[in-house]
């Protein structure tokens, strides 16, 4: 089975003041076995979000080391498609979840690890935690 990762699931992850790195963990540690994916578009909007909460130094560790978990996917030929995806849910999702919606259908993964409920009912499965099962 693959499975696609949100970024919000990525910051969790790897920033440990972050409100969903405990569930995070979990859902890493359920999953470490499947094949997960994350795009280029993924670590820029993580990269982002980080720098928030950690010093640049750190980010670059979690950079360099991200192909070591993760299968990185190069997003740069779905663009065009990503763009009608968008169209298609009348802007009701931000550009970067229509991106993750067509990278993942191009690919035929059908789950994606997120915290973000925009992805329900989207043709694919989200799987998440809620902040209160611990």
């Amino acid at each position: 089975m693959a499975v696609f990762l949100d970024t919000n699931f990525i910051v969790g992850l790897f920033v440990e003041n972050d409100t969903w790195h405990e569930n995070a963990e979990k859902l890493y540690y359920k999953y470490e076995k499947e094949e997960m994916y994350i795009s280029k578009l993924v670590i820029a909007e993580a990269i982002t979000l980080m720098k928030l909460h950690l010093e640049a130094k750190e980010i670059r560790e979690i950079y360099y080391n991200l192909p070591y978990y993760f299968n990185i996917v190069d997003d740069s030929a779905y663009y065009d498609e990503a763009m009608e995806t968008f169209v298609k849910y009348d802007s009701k999702i931000a550009f970067f979840d229509a991106m993750y919606i067509t990278i993942m259908k191009n690919l035929e993964i059908y789950e994606i690890i997120s915290f973000d409920k925009d992805f329900d009912n989207k043709e694919i499965v989200r799987i998440f935690l809620p902040l209160n099962e611990k």
